[in-house]
């Protein structure tokens, strides 16, 4: 089998995304049948002597089964045990700072390798945030008394940070005044001296831009910013990949082959300029991929021998996940998987396709000015074709991560990669420069350039940014057009064994049909102010939009289909404008799920819940204060009247003149100003007291299901026979 390691290695990596996003009986049931079938097809195989057939089925039904035992024991033994044994408890905690600290406006984030865990070693990662001044540094060895949480990110989890914790009194985090020597803490020490650097030299947006490209801190953008760049699926550009490694790369071997020609010894140094870039990026996994591949190809330089790319994919893959099943929880890891993988299969055929068809060999290139055109011509057609291979291929992991598509990324990548690789270069040259102050004049000429660049790529995003089409929402009966079509063009193709000519009808035909349904989409948009009532588990969420004004009432819920509301709420281009959490839950997974991945401009809560707000978001504008009744506009069409009661906040809601009336568990309707009984449409948390003064059309029941709340639904459905007991499921209100 000549590419043993390219089969095992996709495939392995493939069945561990599939049992760590989609648990379930189906999934398993196929992965079995699979299994099965794949050993029927080696035995057959096998009896027909065809031993290059039974070795390939024969692999490939082993690697599943070793890939669904691995994530397997990884959880039970590994995972399971440590956030059972210290979720939810006040834990002490010995262990010491492993990577840079993040600070933010009043908080900082601390990530601890823990070494002991109640005097009981244990090897995992705690992301702590404090809130207060200290003199611990990276690397420090400190003592953590806390009480400790489930860490629910995914990303995180990848990077075995399987615990959180928040500063609180009486809880700290201490320098025990010893160190933890490692080699790291150089690179770490280089990356703050690069940022500096940069801060210096550039202005703020552009120096946000090239912190972000170069170092994959992203975080340094602007809100708008960052959002433009998701809008228009150009967001691979400021995540640290194989591009920026490249990139990278290749300007250390511009310097080096500078001193020396030596096959071996520019080998041994791009292998050297692979580590120490992973180092400074933080060994991102994503680069980490990039650099095993990288170091295959320059040992086969080495020693004389060609590298399978397919083969050092399938490496990397495993070298990546078999010490770390979870590791497929950073989509940066399979987004770099998934493009790679279609460069290697598709870029090699269209970038021929648009040659032959463009006719490239048949100009007259006799001059070099000619001759420099046509090496142009040539490199935006490999350009082309890599940027579409890719984008198609991480088609999939878009719209199930994020639910959203983005039609235009090719054409917009074809025009912003060059200057994103600009961007990198001239970012490590004006760095390199600054930290050694050799040449002033060009540091900052390289920096004034770099600035220009950062000016123009912000601006191209933006104006794409622009366009309603630059990313629609995937559960959209528009998208499903748009699959629905393709799959049966692609069909049609397998079945009339189609030529070249089909495949680029068919593909124009799919653009020209995504373009159009955009398009429509637009056109028919609903402007209209609505209310979209969500039930997650025991915790229950209200979304208010009209077009891409977005305000949230509660955002409770820690059963799985939070990801579906959180991925049903988002939008690209919109942001949240108020986030009111009245009475709150720290510890409910869409509300964690918020707080890292939608942009709020506002964030109202009550005055007994303001410490835990503070928790997660750093910055809480303003609080409702106790016996209180204020009204918020959310937006021309709706306002929100926020009643405190003694520290039990109702929420009376008002849109296009109907009447939405939130009532919290613990309530008592008495107490409850008259005026503010009546609705159209009442939603419980729980069987508040005196419920029989409610007054409403349909009342809406968003509590937990219990045998004790089971008994009192059946008399509150005496008093309102239109009781509705919502099951994670949605309401809409217009």
């Amino acid at each position: 089998m000549k590419r043993l390691f390219g089969l095992s290695g996709v495939l392995y990596l493939a069945t561990l995304t599939a049992v760590f996003y989609f648990k379930s009986l189906i999934l398993f049931t196929v992965l079995g049948l699979t299994v099965v079938l794949l050993i029927c097809l080696a035995v057959l195989r096998r009896v027909q002597n065809k031993k290059y057939m039974f070795a390939t089925y024969l692999t490939a039904a082993v690697t599943i089964v070793l890939a669904a035992l691995s994530i397997f024991l990884y959880q039970n033994y590994y995972v399971n045990p440590i956030q059972d044994n210290y979720s939810d408890k006040e834990i002490y905690v010995e262990g010491y700072v492993c990577e840079e600290i993040t600070y933010k406006d009043k908080s900082a984030e601390y990530l601890i390798q823990t070494t002991a865990v109640d005097s009981n070693p244990v090897n995992t990662k705690i992301r702590y945030t404090g809130y207060s001044e200290n003199d611990v540094r990276e690397f420090d060895c400190v003592k953590l008394h806390v009480k400790a949480y489930t860490e629910n990110n995914e990303q995180n989890i990848g990077h075995r940070i399987l615990l959180k914790a928040y500063e609180t009194s009486p809880y700290c985090l201490t320098p025990t005044g010893e160190s933890r020597f490692t080699i790291y803490k150089y690179a770490v020490d280089m990356r703050k001296n690069i940022r500096e650097a940069l801060n210096k030299l550039l202005p703020r947006d552009c120096a946000g831009l090239s912190r972000a490209v170069l170092l994959g801190d992203k975080y340094a953008l602007d809100d708008n910013d960052l959002r433009d760049f998701r809008q228009t699926g150009t967001s691979f550009l400021i995540v640290v990949s194989g591009l920026h490694l490249s990139i990278a790369v290749a300007v250390a071997m511009l310097i080096m082959r500078r001193f020396t020609k030596r096959r071996v010894l520019l080998s041994i140094g791009a292998i050297a300029a692979v580590i120490c870039f992973a180092a400074l990026t933080g060994f991102n996994y994503s680069v980490i991929r990039a650099g095993i591949s990288m170091i295959i190809y320059q040992i086969g330089r080495i020693f004389l021998r060609n590298s399978d790319p397919l083969n050092s994919l399938g490496f990397a893959a495993l070298v990546i996940t078999i010490p770390n099943p979870y590791a497929v929880g950073d989509l940066g890891l399979l987004m770099s998987f998934s493009a790679t993988l279609g460069i290697i299969l598709w870029n090699r055929k269209i970038n021929e396709y648009i040659i032959k068809k463009l006719h490239f060999e048949k100009l007259p290139y006799k001059e070099r000015f000619q001759l420099g055109i046509k090496r142009t011509l040539h490199f935006l057609a490999n350009l082309f074709a890599v940027s579409l291979s890719a984008s198609i291929w991480i088609i999939p992991i878009t719209v199930i991560a994020f639910g959203t598509i983005s039609p235009l990324t090719t054409i917009i990548s074809l025009i912003t990669e060059p200057i994103a690789s600009a961007i990198l270069g001239l970012s490590l040259l004006c760095s390199a420069l600054y930290l050694f102050p050799i040449a002033p004049v060009i540091t900052y000429l390289a920096a004034a350039v770099n600035t220009l660049l950062c000016k123009l790529l912000l601006g191209i995003n933006g104006f794409f940014a622009g366009f309603h089409i630059s990313s629609i929402k995937a559960d959209t009966i528009e998208v499903y057009i748009w699959l629905a079509v393709s799959v049966l063009l692609v069909v049609i193709g397998y079945l009339i064994k189609a030529k070249k000519n089909y495949i680029v009808i068919a593909a124009n035909i799919s653009f020209a049909l995504i373009i159009a349904m955009s398009v429509v989409s637009f056109f028919t948009a609903d402007r209209d102010c609505t209310a979209t009532l969500y039930k997650s588990g025991n915790g229950f969420c209200a979304e208010v939009k009209k077009e891409n004004n977005i305000s949230l009432l509660n955002a409770g819920g820690n059963n799985k289909s939070y990801k579906e509301i959180s991925a049903d709420i988002y939008s690209a281009d919109s942001q949240i404008d108020f986030l009111i959490i009245p009475n709150s839950n720290k510890n409910a997974e869409l509300l964690q799920d918020i707080s890292e991945n939608f942009n709020i401009n506002n964030i109202i809560t009550g005055s007994e819940s303001e410490e835990d707000m503070r928790y997660i978001f750093n910055d809480v504008q303003y609080i409702i204060q106790n016996n209180t009744v204020q009204t918020i506009n959310l937006n021309s069409d709706s306002k929100v009247t926020l009643i405190d009661v003694k520290g039990i906040i109702y929420q009376y809601l008002q849109i296009n003149d109907k009447g939405i009336l939130i009532v919290p568990v613990n309530s008592d309707i008495e107490k409850l100003p008259e005026k503010f009984r009546t609705a159209e449409y009442i939603v419980i948390e729980g069987i508040p007291k005196n419920y029989d003064l409610l007054s409403c059309d349909k009342l809406i029941y968003a509590g937990s299901i219990n045998s004790f709340y089971k008994e009192k639904l059946l008399e509150l459905k005496e008093i309102y026979p239109e009781l509705l007991i919502m099951k994670n499921n949605k309401l809409e209100v217009r």
